[in-house]
């Protein structure tokens, strides 16, 4: 008879512990293969990461000029593509001056002009004017004369707490106001004085932009009407005001679509600057 100690004993439980579970038989619900969406995984090898599609070009907008008539007051706009043409400021540095006696002449040789921001009795731009990179006036910090700013070369219009916080540095710029249709709402507060001819300017956000001339409207009713989205195929989402009154005075060439024409009254006076429209 085989006798078995005790240390044998033990040594065939440690062994019996140490075994490979491949030697066990399979237990029930634990699975001996893997799944066959790991397999697949390693038959496919690294998976390519495509980068997203490039976003759709935005179409251009053909320049041309149009009139038209909403809410009692008729609108001359003159719209574009800035990606196609640009704005520049036109400063007189000696305040009004007969050689620039009106848009057409500040605009000879360009495709459209529009008078600019406001001025003193003497003829100094009340808020901050650049030109070909040269500043004149001074930063408008309280008025509504000077709550937006047009920014020209990739143009576009900023609050003036934009603009401050921002401190773009433009080859040209007009700081003028009051913002009438900002972010695509209606400015509220506004005058709701005596009717004059306006002008002003729009932009979509993106690459449409124009200059425009209202025939007779206060403040209110101006933004009224230009929050309401009356121009065809043109979005306003910022929409800001220039001078106006006795200086406002849009011309349009011949090259523009809808020109030649001018919106100037017989009293209308000499200003400061124009913004003129040339192409790039």
């Amino acid at each position: 008879m085989k006798i078995i100690t005790w240390p044998a004993l033990l040594c065939g439980a440690l062994l019996s512990s140490c075994a490979p579970s491949a030697l066990l038989p399979p237990q029930p619900g634990i699975p001996t293969t893997a799944p066959s969406y790991f397999t697949d995984i390693i038959k496919r090898g690294p998976v390519t990461v495509l980068p997203p599609p490039p976003a759709p070009e935005i179409p251009r907008h053909s320049l041309a000029s149009k009139t038209i008539t909403a809410s009692a007051i008729t609108f001359t706009i003159v719209s574009f593509d800035r990606r196609d043409h640009t704005l520049y400021v036109a400063d007189q540095p000696g305040g009004p001056d007969p050689k620039w006696r009106s848009a057409e002449r500040a605009g000879s040789g360009s495709l459209a002009a529009i008078n600019g921001g406001f001025f003193t009795p003497e003829g100094k731009p009340l808020g901050l004017v650049i030109t070909d990179g040269q500043r004149r006036g001074g930063l408008n910090r309280a008025s509504s004369l000077g709550s937006g700013f047009f920014i020209g070369g990739d143009e576009r219009l900023l609050s003036r707490e934009r603009y401050l916080s921002t401190k773009p540095t433009p080859k040209n710029l007009l700081q003028t106001g009051p913002r009438l249709v900002w972010d695509g709402n209606t400015i509220s507060g506004l005058s709701k004085g005596v009717n004059r001819p306006r002008s002003f300017l729009l932009w979509d956000g993106q690459h449409h932009f124009a200059i425009g001339h209202a025939d007779s409207a206060n403040l209110s009713s101006l933004a009224n009407a230009l929050g309401k989205q009356p121009i065809s195929g043109f979005k306003i989402y910022h929409a800001l005001n220039l001078d106006g009154g006795r200086s406002s005075d849009l011309w349009v060439s011949s090259s523009v679509n809808g020109g030649p024409l001018t919106r100037r009254g017989w009293l209308n006076k000499s200003v400061r600057n124009y913004l003129v429209l040339r192409r790039d």
